[in-house]
């Protein structure tokens, strides 16, 4: 199994990224981590990337296509499913984006050749507002709970109101600094009080971990950001 999980990975699946111009203009800048993994029913893609918003105003997505091709460059799996870490972007500021999809009916010899995404924008909602919180992250080889790799993130309340909407998100790379990993989380109605910090571990499953060694690569360093969104037409 680690073997055909190497055979795939080790490609490197290039991904082509193209953005509609405008006022936002949301384009991944960073996609060097992209896994396929071996999966029951066939193979699970994990698609990380950074994105950048290069307009000049604050933006989020407005519809998003992520697409498998083949050799012969025709697409048989597509998704607009992702997670964008954080939901909005301030102009020049850079966030996570997550896709996961699953690929049914390819043998190991790798029918999947490449990625193509498509980003649209829109402009940001006035009324919504992303507070930051201060997070940092370390990654821990077999931690002492449960003998798995982890990701830790602490983020902490500097403010003087409680915060609740919380989320969480960390990052694993390389000692060059390549994207290999990403994950993320929130909390609704758990909240984080004034001047107070909460902790927050990510197992990185088995798998991914096979995957990554076996594509030649390390985890060597992690970073966390969290915030919230807060409507302030409340």
């Amino acid at each position: 199994m680690k073997r055909i999980i190497a055979l795939i990975i080790t490609l490197i699946l290039s991904c082509s990224a193209v953005s509609a111009l405008a006022a936002g203009n949301i384009q991944a800048t960073d996609d060097t981590a992209s896994y396929v993994l071996s999966h029951s029913d066939g193979y699970r893609v994990y698609y990380y990337a950074v994105v950048t918003n290069n307009g000049d105003k604050r933006a989020s997505i407005n519809d998003l296509l992520f697409e498998i091709r083949d050799r012969d460059d025709v697409t048989f799996e597509s998704t607009s499913k992702y997670s964008l870490y954080p939901e909005i972007l301030e102009p020049g500021q850079s966030g996570w984006l997550v896709i996961t999809k699953d690929v049914k009916d390819v043998d190991e010899k790798g029918t999947i050749d490449h990625f193509n995404l498509t980003i649209t924008t829109k402009a940001a909602d006035d009324d919504d507002e992303i507070r930051a919180l201060t997070a940092s992250a370390e990654y821990v080889e077999k931690d002492e709970d449960d003998n798995e790799d982890v990701l830790r993130a602490t983020v902490t309340n500097s403010g003087d109101e409680n915060a609740f909407k919380v989320t969480v998100a960390m990052a694993a790379r390389d000692a060059e600094g390549k994207l290999l990993y990403i994950v993320g989380d929130g909390t609704r109605d758990i909240g984080l009080a004034a001047g107070n910090a909460l902790l927050m571990r990510a197992i990185i499953r088995s798998d991914i971990m096979d995957a990554i060694e076996d594509a030649g690569a390390q985890v060597a360093a992690a970073e966390a950001m969290a915030y919230r969104v807060v409507d302030t037409d409340d």
